[in-house]
C-alpha cells in the first residue's frame, strides 16, 4: 500500500474474493480486512472484528464490512 492510498482500496478485492463464503456462515458479523497480509477478522461488533487485526498487526489499518450489508455502520432513520 502506497502512502496516501486509501486502505478501502486494497481491501475491496479481497473482500469480494471471500464475499460470497461469508454471507453463507457469517451474515450480519463485521470483517476487518488488513490489506498487506490479505489477512481478514470477523466479529460480532466493528469493535470486535478491529479488535482482532489490532492483536495480530498492531501498527496497521483496516478496512471494514458489514457481511450482506451494503455499509458497515449506517447513520439516520431507516426508509421503506
Amino acid at each position: 500500500m502506497n502512502k496516501g492510498e486509501s486502505v478501502a482500496e486494497p481491501a475491496r478485492p479481497i473482500f469480494d474474493a471471500i464475499r460470497s463464503t461469508l454471507d453463507v456462515s457469517h451474515l450480519n458479523q463485521f470483517v476487518a480486512i488488513e490489506p498487506i497480509s490479505g489477512e481478514y477478522f470477523l466479529g460480532d461488533t466493528l469493535s470486535d472484528a478491529i479488535g482482532s487485526s489490532r492483536g495480530k498487526y498492531p501498527q496497521r489499518l483496516v478496512h471494514t464490512f458489514r457481511i450482506g450489508h451494503r455499509a458497515a455502520i449506517h447513520f439516520g432513520m431507516q426508509t421503506k
